[in-house]
Formats: C-alpha cells, sequence, structure tokens
C-alpha cells in the first residue's frame, strides 16, 4: 500500500476579487468577499466603501458603510420573493457611488410554515440556491 501524503492546508486567502450573495433565510442574505492584493490597496486610499443590495430590475434596496476587513455582512428584512444582488464599491467627493465588485443574482424564498415544505420522506427541501456563480469583478490587478 502506498504512503499517502496528506495535501497541505487550505490558504487563508485566494488574493481573487469575488464578491457572492447567499440566502439564509427568506427575510436573511449573506455576502461574503475576497480581495486581491491590488483592489485591498485601492479600497485603503478610499475613505468611504459601501456595500448595497439591488432588487434586481428595480434599483438599491439598503445601503451600508462598511470595513472589509470583516469580510461578510448580513442584509437583514428582506423582502421574500425578490431576486438580489449585492455591490462593493466607492463614494467620490460628490457622494457618487463607483461599484468594484458586483455578486451573482439570489433569489430570497417565500416564507413558508415548516409543513408547506415538507415533502413525502418526511425531509425538507433546502433554501439553498441550486448554482452560485461568480461575482463580476470591475476592477483588474495590474500586473
Amino acid at each position: 500500500m502506498e504512503d499517502y501524503k496528506m495535501p497541505g492546508s487550505l490558504p487563508p486567502e485566494y488574493q481573487e476579487n469575488a464578491l457572492f450573495l447567499m440566502v439564509q433565510s427568506p427575510r436573511v442574505l449573506y455576502a461574503y468577499w475576497e480581495l486581491s492584493p491590488g483592489l485591498k490597496n485601492t479600497f485603503s486610499e478610499k475613505k468611504r466603501i459601501q456595500i448595497r443590495l439591488n432588487i434586481e430590475g428595480k434599483g438599491i434596496c439598503q445601503i451600508c458603510d462598511i470595513d472589509l476587513l470583516k469580510k461578510s455582512y448580513y442584509f437583514e428584512n428582506i423582502q421574500p420573493g425578490l431576486t438580489y444582488n449585492c455591490e462593493i464599491g466607492t463614494l467620490n467627493n460628490r457622494n457618487e457611488f463607483f461599484p468594484l465588485l458586483r455578486s451573482n443574482p439570489a433569489t430570497a424564498p417565500n416564507e413558508q410554515s415548516p409543513l408547506d415544505t415538507q415533502i413525502k420522506e418526511g425531509g425538507y427541501l433546502s433554501s439553498t440556491p441550486d448554482s452560485l456563480k461568480s461575482s463580476k469583478v470591475f476592477y483588474q490587478d495590474k500586473k
């Protein structure tokens, strides 16, 4: 039998630009991000950094100033049954928002009673999205 070598541990960061949005419950969405060294440097020079939650096709529904070092944010009190995306960006001196990352879309499920979500085998349906598409990057590191 061959000697099996355990692979190394996962890196704490991948140093890529990504923003993901996931459903936690019908009224809560969870956003998390990873930033490349170049984008971290760009953000470090900015005074105001915001994360914005958008209802797809309708516009902004929540805005919050954030600390990028926290690497995640919960959007609470959202409306179930709608599709959302979020953006992280900066504000200029005229308070104009410039997005640098955009997340995948995430649809908050409609609120249902536990009996509505039961299936015949006695299990429960998952509210996890079928797929999690990559985020859209507006910033590219200069190499």
